[in-house]
């Protein structure tokens, strides 16, 4: 059975599994909660396919919202969209679609399944059997089927304690006469049979008046972010097992657009330099960070205020501590190697193995040389030093002589 829950316009489902080439076997259930829908008549609507050529069922729902087995509710292998609208002379409301996915099943060469009526054969069918009962009823209204004696409707012409009582109390009765005997509701209805000359009982034609029920109970239902409904009520009454209305997964969204890379962004952003030389950048960073202190300041540049007056004298530096500020050039020519790292050696006198030399680049204060000069300055990451020399490494070429000033520290 296909069980369906309406709030509204919200249409939920608790179908496990849906088998297809089933025959007069599927039925539907429907749960209204509230008063919505109250006087609508309502359809179930069930459609497979593109709106040319698609399979198409619309049934209606009996007096207790149920679509029985009979009426050939049998779902093909697929997706089908299901969803209910209700008519009310100029009203009409409609939930929204659920999709159901109807599974292969195991039968091989299944027949053909009898199709469900059309709305219009179902109007038809419902019309026709209406006319028929209404036509049977005229005949027999003809023939005076609802007539009692001498076109009168039936009567209880009065009431006796006994049967002995009724017969001395209507020694001639007429054919039909009808009489209640007893002594208080419920009456046995006492009838003349003419044919046979005798009184006959037809027992109580209805019961005695039952006692006042118990007090019903409203359930409340309620439905968690899970999809599971349950139900409260307010009369300590079992409340029905709790049920996942929740829908299938819905298909994942399209794919979004790519978003910039690093060069792209900071293209947009300003950068005026190719790609290589911003990957090179990248790449060299770590090399610059080290440089560095932890904290990422700048080890050459004293922040005013940090140092109190006279914090700093000569005679707290070490002979020799600073060596001396002096400027080179990284020759375009000078470069050795087919492939990274390429290197390129500068005889340096004044230079000694161990030194910690604080290098930067030469600017000339005019933007088109010195962007180009920043440019191939970035791709060095690495320099050694040695007796009498300072050997630099660089990830690829520069294209133009890299002038250096180099502030050399000796510990």
């Amino acid at each position: 059975m296909i069980e369906l829950y309406v709030s509204g316009q919200n249409l939920r489902i608790y179908t496990p599994v849906i088998a297809a080439d089933t025959l007069r076997y599927l039925s539907v259930q429907a749960y209204f909660l509230g008063s919505e829908w109250d006087g609508f008549t309502r359809w179930l609507h069930c459609k497979k396919g593109d709106e040319l050529g698609a399979d198409v069922y619309d049934l209606r729902l009996d007096e207790n919202d149920r679509i029985t087995e009979d009426k050939g509710l049998n779902l093909t292998t697929g997706e089908w969209l299901l969803y209910l609208t209700g008519s009310r002379e100029d009203a009409r409301v409609t939930t929204a679609p659920v999709i159901v996915t109807v599974k292969e099943s195991g039968l091989v060469d299944a027949p053909l399944h009898a199709l469900p009526m059309s709305v219009a054969e179902q109007l038809a069918n419902d019309a026709a059997a209406a006319l028929k009962t209404a036509r049977e009823l005229k005949a027999m209204a003809d023939e005076g089927g609802f007539n009692g004696r001498d076109g009168v409707s039936f009567v209880i012409e009065g009431f006796f304690e006994s049967a002995e009582a009724l017969a001395a109390g209507v020694p001639e009765p007429e054919a039909g006469a009808a009489y209640g005997v007893g002594t208080g509701a419920p009456y046995d209805i006492y009838i003349w049979d003419a044919v046979n000359g005798a009184w006959k009982n037809n027992g109580p034609i209805q019961g005695a008046r039952g006692s006042t029920g118990a007090a019903g109970a409203t359930f409340r239902p309620q439905v968690d972010a899970s999809g599971n409904i349950s139900w409260t009520n307010d009369g300590g009454l079992p409340n029905p097992a709790a049920q996942n209305i929740r829908g299938p997964a819905g298909q994942d969204g399209a794919q979004g657009p790519a978003g910039a890379s690093a060069y792209e962004a900071a293209s947009e952003a300003g950068y005026q330099g190719t790609e290589n030389t911003f990957n090179a950048a990248l790449a060299a960073m770590p090399y610059h960070n080290a440089r560095h202190l932890p904290d990422g300041s700048d080890p050459i540049t004293v922040k005013t205020g940090n140092l109190e007056d006279g914090a700093v004298t000569a005679a707290k530096l070490a002979p020799g501590a600073v060596s001396g500020l002096y400027y080179t050039e990284l020759s375009t020519a000078g470069w050795e190697g087919l492939s990274a790292p390429f290197k390129q050696t500068l005889s340096m006198s004044y230079m000694h193995t161990g030194d910690t030399p604080m290098i930067d680049v030469l600017l000339s204060g005019i933007v088109t040389i010195d962007r180009q000069r920043l440019s191939d300055f970035s791709n060095i990451y690495r320099v050694i030093t040695g007796n009498g020399s300072l050997t630099a490494y660089a990830f690829s070429k520069p294209t133009g002589a890299v002038p250096l000033r180099i502030l050399n520290v000796r510990r």
